[in-house]
């Protein structure tokens, strides 16, 4: 049985040896999907807070939430990002856990976007849905123009 087991760690580290923070960060933010982590009833809409993106790249962004009245200590939070509000061309999507040591927080590091377009992204947790918010990637990695503002608010 050690053996085994030392075989799966040699090649478990073989497998990560090359992984950047970012696929570390969303590898570990499946862990609650693959563990079966149990749906958590929250008492009323955990998402007063709202929703917010940032750090855009050309190929990616983060996106942000915080749960507010939740109890549990980590609460497992889904996210998804879509090429339309309606959520008919899904993007992509993953899961986190808000912790209550990071006040409930959840940052998701999104990859794999096109350049310079919009994209809509949601936040799903205890069966409550957040509003959608909007968010766009950077343009290509040299644009030929380039205009660039900058505001302090949430959705």
């Amino acid at each position: 049985m050690a053996r085994t087991n030392a075989k799966s760690l040699a090649s478990f580290a073989a497998k990560i040896d090359g992984m950047t923070r970012r696929d570390f960060i969303i590898a570990f933010g499946a862990l609650p999907a693959l563990a079966g982590e149990r749906q958590v009833r929250l008492r009323s809409n955990p998402f007063i807070f709202g929703v917010a993106s940032g750090d855009p790249a050309p190929t990616g962004v983060v996106l942000w939430t915080r749960l507010n009245g939740a109890e549990e200590s980590r609460v497992p939070v889904n996210w998804e990002i879509a090429e339309d509000d309606k959520f008919r061309r899904i993007a992509g999507k993953g899961s986190s856990l808000a912790l209550k040591e990071l006040g409930h927080s959840v940052h998701a590091e999104v990859d794999g976007l096109r350049p310079g377009r919009h994209y809509w992204y949601r936040f799903m947790a205890g069966g409550e849905v957040s509003s959608v918010g909007r968010t766009r990637t950077a343009p290509s990695e040299s644009p030929a123009q380039f205009r660039f503002a900058f505001v302090s608010c949430q959705n």
